[in-house]
């Protein structure tokens, strides 16, 4: 199916419960979400349960639970999904969509995100195959609690230094620990790094940094994987780091959860 950008996010066609739309497809934020206007709509009321998630500076977010009674991506049909119910229209830019689609929808079926085709994939075992045979397999950490599911991988840095970073589409930069500034060649203190502290929707204050590297990062296990000086944000984190679209995006991504890897491939490859 092809995915549209909006801002710096993929969103791509659903059905949920019935109802055609679509949801941005964010493979940090962990649980579905779909909005309270989606919900009144087909009548997914908060059944008293909630989950609560960290954001990356650390600040916990709790959101009440239902049940959406189905979801179908592509070829692929859920039933009795679990999802958080959320105000996603008071956040600036998202009128757009109903809901976020994470990687718990994929534990099962594995999904390749081909960004120079603009199309997302559902895999089956032939054509995992052919993609773990073209592409670099590289293993993933891969933690899920019964509702919500977090993807990381290894990265090395500049410096040799090995990192391991969550994997996250709804991100447009890569984000370092500001801890981690040293290893690809950056004072933060130097004139040349822009600055921006602020506010964010939980109250909690940043202050971020923006700078270009030296160097290549790199995909622990895939060194062909890599990018050259990349725009790098940093920040108090409670990860090394985060991958988002900006990185992700120079390669084809595929998300193999239920066996715990990812397989790149270089578009240009």
């Amino acid at each position: 199916m092809a995915f549209e950008y909006l801002k710096h996010v993929l969103t791509v066609p659903v059905r949920a419960a019935g109802i055609h739309t679509r949801f941005i497809l964010d493979t940090g934020i962990g649980l579905n979400l779909i909005s309270e206007a989606l919900a009144a709509r087909i009548g997914c009321q908060p059944d008293g349960s909630t989950f609560t998630g960290q954001r990356m500076s650390g600040q916990a977010v709790t959101i009440p639970l239902g049940t959406l009674s189905s979801l179908d991506i592509g070829a692929h049909a859920s039933r009795d999904v679990r999802v958080g119910i959320f105000d996603m229209h008071a956040m600036a830019g998202l009128g757009q969509v109903e809901g976020f689609l994470s990687l718990t929808c994929f534990r099962t079926v594995p999904m390749t995100i081909d960004y120079a085709a603009g199309l997302v994939i559902q895999e089956d075992e032939a054509s995992l195959a052919l993609r773990a045979g073209r592409g670099s397999s590289v293993p993933a950490q891969v933690d899920y609690d019964g509702c919500s599911t977090r993807l990381l991988i290894g990265l090395e840095l500049p410096s040799g230094r090995a990192i391991t970073v969550e994997v996250d589409t709804g991100s447009e930069d890569v984000i370092l620990d500001e801890s981690l500034a040293a290893d690809v060649g950056v004072d933060l203190h130097h004139r040349s790094v822009r600055m921006h502290e602020g506010t964010d929707e939980t109250g909690h204050r940043f202050a971020r940094y923006f700078a270009k590297v030296s160097g290549d990062i790199s995909i622990t296990g895939a060194p062909d994987c890599r990018v050259t000086a990349p725009d790098v944000m940093f920040q108090k984190i409670i990860y090394d780091g985060l991958v988002g679209d900006k990185f992700l995006r120079g390669f084809t991504t595929t998300y193999d959860v239920a066996n715990e890897r990812m397989i790149f491939s270089n578009v240009t490859g």
